[in-house]
């Protein structure tokens, strides 16, 4: 049978969409490339008189719209036009995808199904490519956990884990008998390996995010028991998630500052060999508790490591930092000391490790999240100390938020317009001397207080109520995966700028079109522990 002009058009629309779901978490040309696609397809396909219709009845789309339509206005008080034009590219997918959503033929419950099930392909296929990588099937180094996310930024892709196991759950859980054997069987491996992958991956930003819409879905599951003997004893292992997961964080804290304890008659002067050592004792760092500046005697290291490595003692690391420095900070964190007994007792992994600039032990535990956790404590401590911040990002990003307030708070009412916080931000590190290498000069990296620069304080009102206000008019907010995608993104938006990317502003206008202006994904009202449905 021969299809009509509009079905092709119909057709063209979800299987564009389709790839753009896989795209996201693979290409950021694939994922532009289609999104210009559907916007072509979309104005080809004509019927603007019954587009128009659906716009103007649609509170939810035109409340939503309102936050590219502000980053217009912006414009007008913005000095650097340039640059505000740039920024309304990057964001253009929050106009154009709500857009053509909201105005095209309703999608079906079932082809929504089948766009999330190849979304949620996409990821795992891309995870994959990170284990081969890893592993040396692909070629590329991996130096850092960063390196794992091969296709986009590894806080994005953090955020898309995150909302394809939020997708398991729910086709899982909810709509379990929906789904077909292999299906189920791809989301039960999915939900088994990414965890397991994000924390591969190190982001602490989709750890936390995972975690709390975890206990979000938990708790909903309590009240939605009716008796009240078991809902209080499910509730009680539920509220220990964060009970637990504060334990943990402090006995993380309470491990790094138990120090190896000194006393002067127990610090060698000579090694094995005769050699003198260089010991400073009043020197507070320190390495898994141990003093790195206690018992160094560079004249062994630098002999024994030029005997093991092709890289020279007074090289530098793959990621280039010192080998010397890293080497001394390895041994350290092995509590070996620093002369040739202690580099004859590292391993050739641990050899490539050093070289690679790995400068604990620890970190080589790559499915552990503890050695991520030391890392964040140890880049404050060194900060504390006077150390340079460059290159440590959790410092880096104390340093971009107090410059974003210090910036914001200058003009609270209208701001300094979207076009100028870039400039904005370059006037604030040169006047202010900032210890920040020119490179590592960055944007807030809070999305809120992106919003506040940008447009003041109503200008930020007026962003969250586009974000929120659309779910309550679209009847959304018993939606499962509405909701837990508004989560997912208030919540990264506390310690990035989501919007402020091509991947994050797609990612978020893509979702968010889908879970709010097409079919509804509810909640049942019975608890997930006894549906049949």
């Amino acid at each position: 049978m021969q299809l009509t002009r509009k079905q092709i058009h119909e057709q063209v629309y979800f299987y564009t969409l389709v790839f753009i779901a896989v795209s996201l978490p693979l290409s950021i040309f694939t994922t532009s490339m289609f999104q210009i696609i559907l916007l072509v397809n979309w104005i080809v396909e004509g019927d603007f008189r019954e587009k128009w219709g659906r716009a103007s009845r649609d509170r939810a789309l035109q409340i939503f719209l309102l936050i590219y339509l502000l980053h217009v206005a912006g414009l007008i008080w913005s000095e650097n036009l340039a640059y505000g034009l740039k920024d309304m590219r990057i964001k253009l997918p929050l106009l154009v995808l709500p857009l053509i959503v909201a105005t095209s033929v309703p999608l079906m419950k079932q082809q929504l199904h089948r766009i999330l099930l190849f979304f949620t392909l996409g990821v795992f296929a891309a995870s994959m490519a990170s284990v081969m990588k890893l592993i040396g099937w692909l070629p590329g180094e991996v130096e850092g956990y960063r390196d794992l996310s091969i296709f986009i930024s590894h806080i994005r892709f953090s955020l898309m884990i995150v909302l394809a196991l939020l997708i398991i759950v729910y086709f899982l859980f909810v709509l379990r008998n929906s789904i077909s054997a292999a299906e189920r069987i791809f989301y039960m491996a999915g939900l088994a390996w990414f965890p397991v992958f994000l924390v591969l991956l190190k982001s602490l930003s989709g750890i936390v995010i995972a975690g709390f819409l975890a206990f979000f879905i938990l708790v909903r599951v309590v009240f939605e028991i009716r008796n009240m003997v078991l809902r209080v004893v499910v509730f009680i292992p539920v509220i220990m998630l964060p009970l637990f997961s504060g334990i943990y964080l402090g006995h993380a804290i309470k491990k790094f500052y138990t120090f190896d304890e000194v006393n002067m008659e127990d610090i060698d002067l000579f090694t094995a060999e005769g050699n003198r050592y260089t010991n400073y004792p009043q020197l507070r760092e320190v390495e898994n508790g141990h003093y790195i500046w206690l018992h160094v005697c560079e004249k062994e290291l630098e002999r024994e490591w030029n005997k093991i490595s092709d890289i020279d003692y007074h090289g530098n690391t793959s990621n280039g930092n010192l080998i010397r420095s890293t080497l001394i900070r390895f041994l350290t964190s092995k509590g070996l000391r620093k002369d040739a007994d202690g580099v004859k007792a590292l391993t050739a992994e641990e050899v490539r490790a050093i070289e690679m600039g790995t400068a604990n032990y620890i970190y080589m535990q790559r499915f552990r999240l503890y050695p991520r956790i030391y890392e964040v404590i140890w880049e404050i401590d060194r900060y504390r100390m006077g150390a340079d911040p460059n290159e440590k990002s959790v410092v880096q990003r104390y340093l971009y938020l107090d410059a974003g307030w210090k910036i914001a708070r200058k003009n609270l009412l209208y701001g300094q317009g979207n076009g100028d916080v870039k400039d904005a931000f370059t006037r604030y590190y040169e006047s202010t001397g900032s210890p920040l290498a020119t490179k590592w000069r960055r944007r807030a990296h809070n999305q809120y207080l992106t919003f506040m620069i940008s447009f003041g304080i109503p200008g930020l009102i007026l962003c969250m109520m586009a974000l929120v206000a659309p779910l309550f008019l679209a009847s959304r907010q018993r939606s499962f995966l509405a909701v837990g995608f508004l989560i997912l993104i208030l919540i990264s938006m506390i310690n990035e700028d989501t919007l402020e990317t091509a991947t994050g502003a797609g990612f978020v206008a893509f979702f968010y079109a889908l879970f709010v202006f097409g079919p509804d994904f509810p909640w049942l009202r019975r608890t997930l522990l006894t549906s049949h449905d």
